[in-house]
């Protein structure tokens, strides 16, 4: 299977070397590694060019945008306009992966293992971790029905019957909800752990990231069980409990103010019934308590 990738890179000066070392490592390697340098301040752009002119298969794109960040869209409509530029004949596989990351040199040997074992695997990603001492933890968000919008790889038949990815504030939530609507299968390889060199939100002040998520959850049609009870899963992210809180009332506020939601009404019926069977499957597979 031939895959390529497309990374958008907005001032990764500091982390964008590893990056492309740990894709230039990899024991399959790429047919294509697209970097999309989106209105760097730093010397990102001259970091890649330099990198490129010793392997031709990595290529280099700039584009001009609003300099402020943006979560969600900004970096999304950046894969879009690498996706727009870039000759895709030819790619089973499909991969947004961010600037920030250092691969271990099988990575995507398995993630392909996936694609060709199962047909029915739609999206496939490992496991993000941040560096404590000579350890790798995983991340708070780390699920194992979801694959982290930092490296996420679509079976390319996948990604073209959900549309591609949409350039909004939780577009890797909606992805797999709308693969899942389609039959596609979400795997997550837990043995893969990625180095994440920066954490998760770190450019979005955390009660306003809540706040959004909490819309967000309105705009996927989750309803108000669904999101409460998402809402309080967040309670160990900081500010620790009041995440939570701020989560749920984003969603109140945009349940108050409806704004468009991203599903139709099918998909919202779907989305709904899906995430209260993983809620069951998941409280029956908890060990009894002993008395």
């Amino acid at each position: 299977m031939q895959y390529g990738i497309i990374t958008p890179a907005h001032n990764e000066a500091d982390t964008i070397s590893e990056y492309m070392a740990s894709v230039a490592r990899q024991t399959v390697r790429p047919r294509r590694l697209v970097i999309v340098n989106d209105h760097s301040t730093d010397n990102t752009g001259e970091i890649v060019r330099v990198f490129a002119e010793k392997h031709d298969w990595i290529a280099l794109l700039d584009r001009k945008s609003h300099p402020s960040h943006q979560t969600g869209s900004k970096v999304i409509s950046a894969f879009l306009h690498g996706l727009e530029q870039t000759d895709t004949h030819g790619w089973d596989v499909i991969v947004k992966m961010d600037a920030d990351l250092v691969l271990p040199p099988d990575y995507f040997k398995a993630v392909l293992d996936v694609f060709s074992r199962d047909e029915a695997a739609g999206i496939c990603g490992g496991i993000c971790a941040l560096r404590d001492g000579d350890s790798l933890v995983p991340e708070r968000l780390t699920d194992l029905h979801h694959v982290r919008g930092a490296l996420k790889a679509y079976r390319m038949a996948c990604f073209k019957q959900i549309g591609g990815l949409r350039p909004v504030y939780g577009w890797d939530t909606l992805d797999e909800l709308l693969a899942a609507s389609h039959g596609w299968k979400t795997v997550v390889l837990t043995g893969q752990v990625v180095e994440h060199k920066k954490p998760t939100g770190s450019d979005t002040p955390p009660l306003a990231l809540h706040k959004m998520t909490g819309e967000m959850f309105y705009r996927l049609g989750y309803g108000p069980v669904i999101s409460l009870i998402a809402s309080v899963k967040r309670y160990r992210m900081r500010p620790f409990a009041v995440s939570a809180l701020w989560s749920y009332l984003g969603y109140l506020k945009a349940a108050l103010q409806k704004p468009g939601q991203y599903v139709t009404p099918a998909q919202r019926i779907f989305i709904r019934k899906l995430r209260y069977r993983r809620m069951r499957e998941k409280i029956a597979t908890q060990p009894a308590k002993r008395t």
